[in-house]
C-alpha cells in the first residue's frame, strides 16, 4: 500500500489557530487541563472583562476542569507522553518554527530552534511564502 501525503494551505490567523490546537491537545494528554479555561477566555476576542473577572472566571472554571480530569485519569500522576504526544509535538515544532521564521526571522529564543525529530516518522514539511493584495 502507498503511503498518502497532504497539503494544507492556510494563511497567517488559521496557522496560528492550528498550532494553539496542536499544543491544547498536547496539554491535555498531558492532564493539564488548566489550559482549556485559559484557551477560551484568551479567545474571547474584542471582549475585555479585566483582570479581576478573568482570574475570578478562571479559577472557578480550573476547579471544574480538574475534578473532570481527576476523574478521567485513573492515575493522573502517571501521566506520560506517548507515542501520539510526540507526533503532534513534532507537528507543534514544525509549526512554530515556520510561524517564527516568516513573522520574526530577526529574532532568537525557543519558536527559533529547529525542529528535531522525536519519532521513527520523519518530520512535516511545512513552508510559507509572502502574498500580496494585487
Amino acid at each position: 500500500m502507498t503511503d498518502i501525503e497532504y497539503t494544507l494551505v492556510m494563511n497567517r490567523e488559521q496557522a496560528h489557530e492550528a498550532l494553539k490546537a496542536v499544543e491544547l491537545l498536547m496539554r491535555l494528554k498531558l492532564n493539564q487541563p488548566e489550559e482549556i479555561s485559559r484557551a477560551i477566555l484568551d479567545g474571547m476576542y474584542g471582549i475585555d472583562i479585566g483582570c479581576d473577572e478573568y482570574c475570578k472566571r478562571r479559577d472557578a472554571s480550573n476547579t471544574y476542569l480538574r475534578l473532570a480530569f481527576d476523574y478521567l485519569y485513573t492515575r493522573p500522576n502517571e501521566c506520560r507522553k506517548d507515542v501520539e504526544w510526540y507526533k503532534l509535538y513534532n507537528i507543534f515544532q514544525v509549526l512554530r518554527y515556520a510561524i517564527h521564521n516568516a513573522e520574526h526571522p530577526e529574532t532568537t529564543g525557543v519558536d527559533s530552534y529547529e525542529p528535531m525529530q522525536l519519532t521513527e516518522e520523519v518530520l512535516p514539511e511545512c513552508y510559507w511564502e509572502r502574498v500580496t493584495d494585487d
